[in-house]
């Protein structure tokens, strides 16, 4: 009998994989998978074991959005959102999504926490706010313009129009489209590329970009001699040594 949790996890090579498992539901985000997510990502973030978490969907989509029949019923998953936003932004380890299908509104809103998308070439992204009647909390508004630009951003979010992987490529939402049968594998080997690395090296030069990101050239550009100085300081360049033979090799 298949698994009946909304969120399932799997720990394999350094890589925690995080599948939303709703699929007679699209994946729709239910108080249940919200809490499930949730409780994953704290799970991944308290394992030394992970290094990186790679989210997907079950079945034919990756996250529906919101389920509008639980909410329609008076479920309270829109009030289940504050450990949602946080959960991410707290989180230390890179996530990577392996968006197999659908991501629609407040799934695109859940991709859009994580640092990197690989898309099945069958997957189409929309947000679908406008059309519903909703107006968005788990920072759609904000983020999807300064991916994609504003000009698109306004395009999708006025509109409701859904965008297939390759256009979602074309405009920096993703960074690769995969056949179906392969996105996860291609997601995994890139996860475990990651996982291989110096994970304080990796944790560090990560929170450099995203700090970066919210903030001038001049000051990130301060930002990175202030944390990075330290860290360089700090090192054994003996060890540095060994590890930069053992990457000449690998790129032989």
């Amino acid at each position: 009998m298949p698994n009946q949790s909304p969120v399932l996890t799997e720990i394999s090579d350094g890589v925690m994989l995080i599948t939303l498992n709703r699929p007679q539901s699209l994946n729709a985000m239910s108080k249940g998978l919200v809490d499930g997510v949730v409780a994953a990502m704290k799970q991944a973030e308290a394992d030394e074991n992970v290094k990186v978490i790679v989210i997907t969907g079950a079945g034919k989509a990756f996250c529906a959005g919101v389920d509008l029949k639980e909410l329609s019923e008076g479920g309270d998953v829109l009030e289940a959102d504050s450990e949602l936003q946080t959960v991410f932004p707290n989180c230390s380890k890179p996530i990577i999504g392996a968006i197999n299908g659908v991501a629609v509104t407040g799934g695109l809103e859940l991709a859009l926490n994580f640092d990197f998308l690989y898309a099945a070439d069958t997957a189409r992204i929309g947000d679908t706010h406008a059309k519903v009647g909703l107006m968005p909390t788990w920072g759609m508004s904000q983020k999807l313009s300064r991916i994609i630009g504003i000009n698109r951003a306004r395009e999708m979010s006025l509109s409701g129009a859904l965008i297939d992987a390759q256009t979602a490529m074309d405009w920096g939402l993703v960074n690769k489209v995969c056949k179906p049968e392969n996105l996860l594998q291609e997601v995994m080997d890139k996860a475990r590329e990651i996982a291989a690395n110096h994970a304080e090296a990796v944790a560090g030069i990560r929170k450099l970009i995203n700090d970066g990101w919210c903030t001038s050239l001049s000051d990130g550009l301060k930002l990175e001699g202030e944390r990075s100085q330290p860290f360089n300081d700090a090192l054994d360049f003996s060890v540095m040594g060994e590890r930069l033979g053992q990457v000449k090799k690998s790129n032989r």
